[in-house]
C-alpha cells in the first residue's frame, strides 16, 4: 500500500513538473513577443548583449548592476547622468534582452564580454566605470585588466574580493540556488508571481520606475535564461572573488569614489535566520571591507550612506552626484572644458 502510494505521489509530481515546464516555456515565448528591446543588441561573437546608449557627452560612463540587476534598474540614474555625460548601461548575458552566454558566469568572462560589446559598438575609451554590488567586482576587474581604457571608477556598495571569507553570511547557499533553478524550469517561480503578496512586494520595489518599465520588469525577471544567468553568477561568486584577488584590483592614481551603505544588511530582511547582533557584526565588517576598497587608489574618497541598501531606487541622486563630480574632474584634467 505504501509502495503504491509512493509511486502515485512520485508520478503526480512528475506530471505537475512537466505541466509547469510547458507553462514556463509557453509564457516565456509569449512575453518575448511583447517585450521589445529598449536599446540595441550588439553581437559579440555569435550571441548579443543588449545596451542602452545615451550617445552624447564628452565623458563616457559605463555602468554594471548587481546580481539580478538589469538595464531597467538604472532607469532613475541613467537619464540624470545623460544630462552631462554619455552613459552606457547593459544587460549581462542571459539578462533581459541579452542572449545567454556559452561561457561560465564568472567575472573574468563577464568582463571580456563587456569589453567586446564596447569595442564592437565602437564606443571609444577611456571609460568612467560605475559598478554596483557584483557589478562592482566586475568593474574592478575591468579596470585591472584594461587600465589604459579606464579614466576613473565609482563603486556603489560594491563587492570586495574577501567578502565571502570575512562575512560568511554572504556566501550563497548552493542548495537554495539549485532549488531556484529547478523551480524556475518547472514554472513554480512564475506561478508564485501571481500571488498578491509577491505582486505587492514587486510593485513596492519598482514603484518609482516609469509605468511602461514597471510593466516590463516582472516578465523580464521570470524568463528561464534570466534566472539561469542570475543563479549561475551566484554559484560562481567565489570564483569571481578569487579572480579579482589574483589581479589585486589596484587603480594607481586613477580617481576612485567608493559609495558605501552604513547598513548593507537590514535586520527586517533577514529576521528568522539571523540575530540582530549578527546583522550588526556583518554591517561593521562590510564597512571595513568598503574602507579597504578606498585604498585601491591613491586618489580616492568615500561616501557613507546611512541606509543605502537599495541606492539605485531609493537614493539615485547620490550616485548621480558622485558621477557628476568625477566627470567634472576628468573634463578639467583632459582640458575638455
Amino acid at each position: 500500500m505504501i509502495k503504491r502510494m509512493f509511486k502515485f505521489v512520485s508520478g503526480l509530481i512528475i506530471v505537475l513538473a512537466i505541466i509547469g515546464a510547458v507553462f514556463q516555456y509557453r509564457q516565456t515565448k509569449l512575453d518575448a513577443k511583447k517585450l521589445i528591446p529598449v536599446g540595441k543588441q550588439i553581437d559579440i561573437g555569435g550571441y548579443k548583449l543588449h545596451m542602452i546608449d545615451s550617445q552624447v557627452g564628452d565623458v563616457t560612463v559605463v555602468m554594471d548592476a548587481g546580481i539580478g540587476g538589469k538595464t531597467l534598474d538604472w532607469c532613475l540614474v541613467q537619464p540624470e547622468i545623460a544630462k552631462f555625460a554619455r552613459v552606457i548601461t547593459y544587460d549581462r548575458a542571459g539578462y533581459a534582452w541579452s542572449d545567454a552566454s556559452p561561457l561560465a558566469r564568472t567575472s573574468d568572462n563577464i568582463v571580456q564580454e563587456l569589453h567586446a560589446m564596447l569595442y564592437n559598438a565602437q564606443i571609444p575609451a577611456p571609460y568612467l566605470l560605475v559598478g554596483h554590488g557584483f557589478g562592482g567586482i566586475n568593474m574592478q576587474l575591468f579596470a585591472s585588466k584594461y587600465p589604459d581604457e579606464v579614466a576613473g571608477v565609482v563603486l556603489v556598495d560594491a563587492g570586495h574580493e574577501d567578502m565571502l571569507t570575512v562575512i560568511p553570511e554572504l556566501r550563497p547557499s548552493k542548495l537554495m540556488l539549485y532549488a531556484v533553478l529547478v523551480a524556475n524550469y518547472c514554472g513554480v517561480l512564475r506561478a508564485m508571481s501571481y500571488l498578491a503578496s509577491t505582486q505587492k512586494r514587486m510593485q513596492a520595489a519598482i514603484a518609482s520606475y516609469p509605468a511602461f518599465l514597471q510593466r516590463m520588469y516582472l516578465p523580464l525577471t521570470l524568463t528561464t535564461k534570466f534566472v539561469n544567468a542570475m543563479t549561475q553568477e551566484a554559484l560562481n561568486l567565489e570564483e569571481s572573488c578569487r579572480q579579482l584577488k589574483l589581479v589585486e584590483g589596484l587603480f594607481g592614481d586613477k580617481p576612485l569614489t567608493v559609495i558605501s551603505s552604513g547598513k548593507q544588511m537590514i535586520y527586517e530582511q533577514v529576521a528568522g535566520y539571523m540575530l540582530p547582533a549578527q546583522v550588526e557584526s556583518c554591517n561593521q565588517a562590510w564597512l571595513q571591507l568598503q574602507a579597504d576598497l578606498v585604498k585601491k587608489s591613491s586618489y580616492s574618497k568615500q561616501i557613507i550612506v546611512s541606509n543605502g541598501s537599495a541606492m539605485l531606487t531609493d537614493q539615485p541622486k547620490i550616485i548621480v552626484d558622485a558621477v557628476r563630480a568625477m566627470t567634472n574632474e576628468l573634463k578639467v584634467v583632459n582640458n575638455v572644458l
